[in-house]
């Protein structure tokens, strides 16, 4: 995770994977990050769903 994201406020260089600028604090717009469309869209609500149910999936397979 070699990649930086430039913030809108203050200007400063932050990696990607963050919500917030490291230097000015502020939160990134949706757009910004990885986690931007996990934290903001449905694909990301739909494949939390997913990983939770095959989670739950293999628990259940394995107590049985």
């Amino acid at each position: 995770m070699d990649e930086y994201v430039r913030c809108p406020h203050c200007g400063g260089d932050t990696p990607d994977e963050n919500l917030n600028c490291i230097y000015c604090g502020e939160a990134f717009p949706a757009a910004l990050g990885v986690f931007g469309a996990l934290r903001y869209g449905w694909r990301g609500v739909f494949c939390a769903a997913v990983a939770l149910v095959l989670i739950l999936s293999i628990l259940a397979w394995l107590v049985v």
